[in-house]
C-alpha cells in the first residue's frame, strides 16, 4: 500500500505544557503486509512499513522543519464485514514498532542530524486504528482505500510524541 501521512508532533516541555509552535506536515507512507483470517469474521495483518513523519514550525519568527524516515513492523486485527457488490469494510486495532533510519532538523539555514537526539533515537511504539473499504476486482484481486490514525506510546524520558493520520490506497492479491 502507498499513501500520505499527515503528522502532528506533540512536544511536552519541562513545565508540562504543549507549545503550539509545531505544525502538521505531510510525508510518504509505504507498507507491504500479509493478511490472514483469524476466524470467520476476524482478520489480522502483519508487515513492514516505511513512514516519513515530518513537521514544520517557527519560534519567534525563526522557521524550522523536521524530516524523518522510520522503518518498522506494523500489524492489525479486527472484523471484516462483507456487503453486496463485493464490498468489504474492515475496522482494525493497530500497533507498530518503528525506528528512525534517517532524520534532519533544518534550523537557521543549516541541517542538524537527529540520529543522536534523545527524542528521536530508539524504538517508537504506536497504537491506534484503521478503517478500510475494499472492493473485489476479480477472483484473487482487491483494491482498497484506508484511513489510519496512530499515536506513539511514550516510554523513557522522551517528551516528543508523533500522531500520524494516514490515507492510503493499495491492491491486495489473494494467494491460494
Amino acid at each position: 500500500e502507498t499513501g500520505n501521512n499527515i503528522t502532528r508532533y506533540v512536544f511536552t516541555n519541562s513545565a508540562g505544557n504543549n507549545p503550539d509552535f509545531l505544525k502538521s506536515s505531510s510525508g510518504l507512507h509505504l507498507a507491504l503486509s500479509r493478511e490472514n483470517k483469524f476466524s470467520k469474521v476476524f482478520v489480522y495483518d502483519l508487515g513492514l512499513a516505511y513512514n516519513q513523519y515530518n513537521n514544520v514550525g517557527d519560534v519567534q519568527n525563526i522557521p524550522f522543519s523536521y524530516q524523518t524516515d522510520f522503518l518498522g513492523l506494523s500489524g492489525g486485527i479486527g472484523p471484516k464485514l462483507e456487503f453486496r457488490n463485493d464490498f468489504t469494510l474492515m475496522l482494525k486495532a493497530r500497533g507498530a514498532v518503528q525506528k528512525m533510519i534517517n532524520g534532519n532538523q533544518f534550523l537557521q539555514n543549516h541541517y542538524e542530524d537527529l540520529a543522536e537526539d534523545e527524542q528521536f533515537k530508539g524504538l517508537r511504539y504506536l497504537v491506534g486504528f484503521s478503517l478500510e473499504l475494499e472492493k473485489k476486482v476479480n477472483q484473487n484481486t482487491f483494491v482498497f482505500a484506508q484511513y489510519q490514525h496512530l499515536d506513539t506510546i511514550q516510554f523513557g524520558t522522551s517528551s516528543l510524541n508523533f500522531v500520524p493520520s494516514t490515507v492510503s490506497f493499495g491492491i491486495k492479491i489473494q494467494s491460494k
